[in-house]
């Protein structure tokens, strides 16, 4: 069984803090989150959803932990 990375339980109780409301986050509140600019994102290679467009506040936080 894996484990989880460092810092995988804070990252998410941000996000929930930042978007209780939501389980998915779009590319303008992920570069939100981060304090940076939308397109930066794209160079961070986050994973999105190729569909819906969306990342879930799990995978997101698993791809920024380190």
């Amino acid at each position: 069984m894996s484990r989880e990375k460092q810092g995988f339980r804070d990252t998410i109780a941000q996000l929930n803090e930042m978007f209780p409301d939501k389980g998915a986050l779009t590319r303008n509140e992920v570069a939100k989150f981060l304090g940076v600019n939308r397109s930066t994102t794209y160079n961070w290679k986050i994973q999105f959803n190729p569909v819906t467009k969306r990342v879930t506040k799990a995978d997101f936080a698993r791809q920024i932990c380190i």
